[in-house]
């Protein structure tokens, strides 16, 4: 293997940091060991490479750390790529998946966590209180997957597979990275002890847990996502040639 950047990107609520254990477990197995990179660069973060902005200087920074370590390491991020995070998938120095989720279910989870932590007195997620609340939350994130998946060799992953079908995700993830592993002990691996902030574990959560009208309101307001991505069959391509809806205005799809 040679020295390459994998940027883990999600939505909030999309099932990140499972992908994000799939690809670290899946380049351990295959003898690439996840190094802890820089705090300067990925934050304090104990648990995992996590990332936010990086500037021209800290993505050149980045590469040398990795192309030092001689083999590929896994960022996971929630933010938009910066011009200088474009640049490195442009020249073949990074690759990426992007998780997304039916604004629904994203929604749903969100108030489940807002729960949580007003319960527990975190201020994480706090603020989402209602359907709204949650609605306001994920509306510039359209436009944050938009801009991933418009790059070079990002795959496209669906929450639904992610937690649901982790052998045939894994199995993808292994393409993409042209190496070879066990889906199966890969998956069972990340499953046993890892941190992946799984909330109820139920596909498709609004079709029961959502009022007729408050289903209507989010399918009408977010129309060209769940048309161009989150089709009934389902039938994304890998990667490379997507459907993309055009850049997401709120304003014009209300």
């Amino acid at each position: 293997m040679k020295p390459l950047i994998y940027f883990s990107y999600g939505m909030t609520k999309c099932g990140t940091t499972l992908a994000y254990h799939m690809v670290s477990e899946a380049l351990a197995q295959a003898g690439a060991e996840q190094h802890r990179l820089p705090a300067h660069l990925i934050g304090p973060n104990k648990k995992l490479n996590f990332g936010s902005h990086f500037s021209e200087d800290q993505a050149d920074e980045l590469w040398q750390v990795v192309k030092s370590i001689g083999h590929p390491i896994v960022i996971k991020t929630h933010t938009r790529p910066d011009p200088a995070v474009v640049k490195l998938m442009q020249d073949g120095r990074a690759i990426a998946h992007a998780c997304y989720r039916d604004p629904r279910d994203m929604a749903l989870s969100m108030l489940d966590h807002g729960q949580r932590a007003r319960a527990a007195g975190n201020p994480a997620f706090s603020e989402i209180v209602t359907l709204e609340d949650a609605k306001n939350g994920i509306r510039n994130q359209c436009d944050s997957l938009t801009a991933w998946l418009r790059l070079p060799n990002v795959l496209p992953l669906n929450f639904e597979d992610i937690a649901f079908d982790m052998p045939g995700t894994v199995q993808r993830l292994l393409d993409q990275l042209q190496i070879s592993g066990d889906p199966a002990k890969i998956a069972a691996k990340v499953l046993d002890g890892r941190f992946t902030q799984f909330n109820k574990g139920r596909p498709k959560r609004h079709k029961t847990e959502m009022s007729t009208q408050d289903n209507r309101e989010f399918a009408c307001e977010f129309a060209p996502f769940l048309s161009r991505l989150l089709d009934e069959q389902h039938t994304l391509p890998t990667y490379g040639n997507i459907p993309l809806p055009p850049p997401y205005e709120l304003r014009d799809s209300v």
